[in-house]
């Protein structure tokens, strides 16, 4: 499937994925005022909010091999942060990045891959005319019984999803961790994000599978001992660097006509669209994003990620109110001293 699963109810894969994450050390936080860096005699100075592991350019090289987003799954654990909860997660995704220039072509700026996003293989993606804000909920829930966790990741691709069998698509399946022993290959989480009900098009995953990332988070909470509903959740990283905040380089994306601000139109809200690049006028050459683990050493961020404005709207953390009152959240793992690399999102029951 192109996926690694981590799970069980024992502390020791809590530890193991604790330990894993300080490993997989995350990103500037494309806040040019407070990218984090190694401050003096090796002490790190963690990045300042977003801390996002998508950037365009970086990870398309073929040396970021197993360096891949990882979607890190947390439902309490056996000491002190017990879960009486049962969560069914969906997620909602699309395309991670925009180009620049809203005109139904994709262009990845470091390499030579060219979308036309026509509406015959991409009806979802590209819906309205627009080349992003389209967003498509998987079908496939993502279980979690109370004190299970998971780690889904990619070795190569942006999007752990599952391939399209018997296709010219289903081929190259590179789990992250492919020789990973029982009891971490549960089969529950085997498809990932998967869109089994045929929403997507082929076309559609191929292109998400490696420009693809989840924006939000859908999580029906249940009390697992009654099966009782407690609620609905909806969940989106917090990004206070976004135009009021600090960072300069988030620019507004416009619609077809090349003039509003597009709007990513979802059955929950609307929100306004940015992207981030401090290259706003297309003009080449499309530098990667820079940075260096040295002391000091300055960060150009060029990395097109695309993110929703849903502050104040769209909450990163709620209260679960049932039988044990619990904190949702889904945030960004980060470390030091390689920042972005190896980062993580993170949906958890504290």
């Amino acid at each position: 499937m192109g996926l690694f699963m981590l799970a069980a109810c024992s502390e020791d894969v809590y530890d193991d994925i604790d330990q894993q994450n300080n490993e997989m050390n995350a990103p500037p936080t494309f806040d040019d005022d407070d990218p984090g860096d190694l401050g003096m005699w090796g002490i790190s100075n963690l990045a300042t909010n977003y801390f996002s592991p998508w950037d365009l350019g970086w990870n398309r090289l073929a040396q970021y091999r197993d360096l891949q987003p990882s979607y890190v799954f947390s439902n309490g654990d056996e000491d002190d942060n017990y879960s009486p909860y049962r969560l069914e997660v969906h997620a909602w995704i699309g395309l991670a990045y925009f180009d620049g220039t809203n005109d139904g072509v994709f262009n990845d700026h470091f390499t030579t891959n060219t979308f036309t996003l026509n509406l015959a293989n991409y009806p979802n993606l590209f819906a309205n005319g627009e080349e992003v804000g389209n967003l498509v909920k998987t079908t496939i829930t993502v279980p979690f019984r109370p004190q299970q966790g998971a780690r889904i990741e990619d070795r190569v691709h942006h999007l752990p999803m599952p391939y399209v069998l018997g296709t010219s698509l289903g081929t190259n399946a590179m789990p992250r961790y492919a020789t990973t022993p029982p009891p971490y290959s549960w089969p529950a989480w085997a498809p990932g994000f998967a869109d089994i009900g045929g929403i997507l098009t082929p076309q559609e995953e191929l292109l998400l599978r490696d420009y693809g990332k989840v924006f939000f988070y859908e999580v029906d909470v249940f009390e697992d001992a009654t099966n009782a509903f407690v609620g609905t959740y909806i969940l989106h990283p917090e990004i206070q660097t976004l135009p009021k905040g600090p960072a300069k380089n988030w620019h507004e994306v416009p619609n077809v006509a090349g003039t509003a601000h597009l709007q990513g139109n979802l059955p929950f809200g609307s929100f306004n669209l940015h992207y981030y690049t401090n290259n706003p006028t297309n003009s080449l050459p499309h530098q990667s994003t820079q940075y260096t683990n040295g002391y000091g050493d300055p960060v150009a961020c060029n990395s097109y990620e695309l993110v929703f404005d849903t502050a104040g709207i769209i909450k990163h953390q709620h209260t679960i109110s049932g039988s044990v009152i619990k904190t949702l959240t889904m945030d960004i793992w980060q470390d030091a001293p390689t920042f972005w690399q190896r980062s993580a999102l993170h949906l958890r029951v504290h």
